[in-house]
């Protein structure tokens, strides 16, 4: 198995950064010296706890706690950062670049799930810059500079090289002319775009981030099957949940059922599209058009009154279209999981899928239970289900993830 090797400042970020690797399988070990790295087929987070110390003992820390580690050993060498710029960011990361040997290093500080984000070499939290933020009067370290070319440019006499958010969106990220990159990002999608360029080059990458580096680059390199969601709810809430998953990189297809109603479109069209898209690896809510937009589900049960239905006939026709879809979609493509929202559209995937019932896992956020499948042809398949007007903006999101964990 690959090995990571992650140095951080302080031991909450060690340990919210080490979790990352834990929750795709990967042992991972927290210490605060190097001591037991060598005689250990784990992962390791290493603790130099040098956040709130001179710049010089940081600098001094770090390179005598890396003394005599092979590199080697580990496929990647991650140096975590704080998400608000907090600490001895510039010398610790020339200190491992010391001791590392980077032949690139690729700082990206966005934790986008915490509303840290960067845009225009400007870092931010809630949008605001952090020099105007609480951090700029932290007691112990106050952040006095929040463009991060800038942090590094203080230790580095060879050129810093920003790449901005519009070419960090492009995916033409061009790591040439220099060795040493900055970066926007706003998003995980950002920060997936960023790693892919750093991994293609072939290089001997030093990552700099926050978890979301860590996470992201383990979403990419250890190989987990995309998630089906099969988003059926009229409520606000999950629409916004929808807006915001597609924000975030999800893609969508949705179904104007409708045109199923009247037999104007085969449903096959929309099982197809899924699977060719989940086969691509990524990520999709199946829903109904009226999930994402209200005036659609007028215009349904207008069609249903066409053919001779009741809006209570029409949902019941949906609830079992959506299940039915799901069902022959997953015939057809392997996931690591599905997500459910809605308590009827949980209930037309259960019946659809020929399953007895479901084993409780965990509960993943107040209300949102991970449960396996029990009986029927897809026993043991892992699904999440949430109440239409429950959970908070990225839920879909989270869940999704959680979907993707190694369960042991």
């Amino acid at each position: 198995m690959d090995r990571y090797l992650i140095v951080a400042d302080d031991f909450t970020g060690a340990n919210d950064t080490g979790v990352q690797l834990k929750r795709r399988g990967i042992d991972t070990n927290v210490v605060f010296s190097t001591e037991t790295i060598h005689n250990s087929s784990c992962s390791f987070v290493i603790d130099t706890e040098s956040r709130g110390i001179s710049e010089e003992e940081a600098y001094n820390k770090v390179k005598r706690l890396l003394r005599g580690v092979n590199f080697s050993d580990f496929k990647y060498v991650i140096k975590k950062v704080d998400s608000t710029l907090r600490g001895n960011i510039a010398v610790e990361v020339k200190a491992v670049d010391e001791a590392y040997g980077s032949e690139l290093v690729l700082f990206a500080p966005a934790l986008p799930d915490l509303n840290r984000t960067t845009v225009g070499g400007i870092h931010m939290l809630n949008n605001i810059p952090i020099t105007q933020t609480e951090m700029a009067r932290d007691p112990k370290k106050p952040v006095k500079e929040d463009n991060i070319k800038n942090i590094l440019k203080k230790v580095y006499s060879e050129e810093v090289t920003h790449v901005p958010l519009k070419t960090v969106q492009s995916g033409k990220i061009r790591l040439s002319g220099s060795r040493i990159f900055t970066f926007d990002a706003v998003t995980n999608a950002d920060m997936k775009k960023i790693i892919r360029a750093g991994i293609e080059t072939g290089k001997k990458v030093l990552w700099v981030g926050t978890a979301a580096m860590a996470d992201n680059l383990l979403e990419i390199e250890k190989e987990t099957h995309p998630v089906l969601s099969v988003v059926a709810s009229l409520s606000s809430v999950t629409r916004m949940q929808v807006k915001y998953a597609e924000q975030n990189g999800m893609l969508s297809v949705k179904v104007p059922v409708y045109n199923i109603i009247e037999k104007k479109v085969d449903p096959k069209v929309y099982i197809d599209e899924t699977v060719k898209l989940l086969r691509d690896g990524k990520d999709v809510m199946l829903m109904p058009s009226s999930t994402y937009d209200p005036e659609e589900y007028t215009k349904t049960n207008e069609a249903g009154k066409r053919n001779g239905m009741s809006n209570d006939a029409v949902s019941l026709f949906t609830q079992n279209l959506m299940g039915y879809l799901a069902r022959n979609v997953l015939e057809d493509t392997k996931v690591s999981g599905v997500f459910l929202t809605g308590g009827d559209t949980a209930i037309g995937f259960f019946d659809k899928v020929g399953s007895l019932g479901s084993t409780i896992v965990s509960e993943i956020a107040i209300g949102i239970p991970l449960m396996k499948l029990v009986g029927g042809p897809f026993e043991g398949l892992k699904v999440v289900t949430k109440a239409g007007a429950f959970g908070k903006e990225d839920s879909i999101i989270y869940a999704v993830r959680k979907l993707k964990e190694v369960i042991k």
